[in-house]
């Protein structure tokens, strides 16, 4: 019964997996940054999931290279339906910290972790392009952001309020199960 009831489950079960992925070259300046956030969720209905994302960041800038590692976990709500395209908003929280390294002559000197969190909404919307496969946008993001360093440089500035623009603009693609 109990095989039963487990693939039952696994066969009903909304599990998406996915993310994005960034890599930025500014060969003028000599800088580069790389970004990865994988993520994963489960659909408890039509209108609610619940989801993890990771992330990792690389920065080098000039002799100066950071490092970073985060978690979000999220509750996502989707309010409207049209056609192959849903929108949401994604609300929770995040936890980000990150490091840097800089090479002076033949020391490298590395610094404290720098810690960021936030807690907030990012509207978004999703697009089936197939049964199982979803183009994913987020634009935006209300709430409020700390850092250790005063700055959260690398995950926003401190504070609170929103800030949608294209700057903050992000895209990723999902694998329903």
């Amino acid at each position: 019964m109990a095989l039963v009831a487990v693939v039952s489950l696994t066969a009903s079960a909304q599990v998406y997996v996915g993310g994005s992925v960034g890599l930025w070259r500014d060969y003028n300046a000599n800088e580069t940054s790389f970004n990865l956030i994988p993520e994963a969720g489960y659909n408890l209905s039509d209108k609610w999931a619940i989801g993890l994302k990771l992330g990792y960041v690389h920065e080098y800038d000039e002799g100066v290279k950071a490092n970073g590692f985060g978690v979000k976990p999220y509750a996502r709500w989707s309010y409207a339906k049209l056609g192959p395209v849903r929108f949401f908003l994604d609300m929770g929280f995040g936890f980000n910290t990150y490091k840097t390294k800089v090479d002076v002559g033949n020391a490298t000197v590395k610094s404290d972790p720098f810690n960021a969190w936030e807690i907030g909404v990012s509207p978004g919307l999703a697009v089936s392009l197939t049964e199982n496969l979803d183009f994913i946008a987020h634009v935006g993001f209300l709430g409020f952001r700390d850092s250790d360093d005063g700055s959260a440089a690398k995950f926003g500035r401190d504070g609170f309020g929103f800030n949608v623009d294209g700057n903050n603009l992000n895209f990723g693609l999902y694998y329903n199960f």
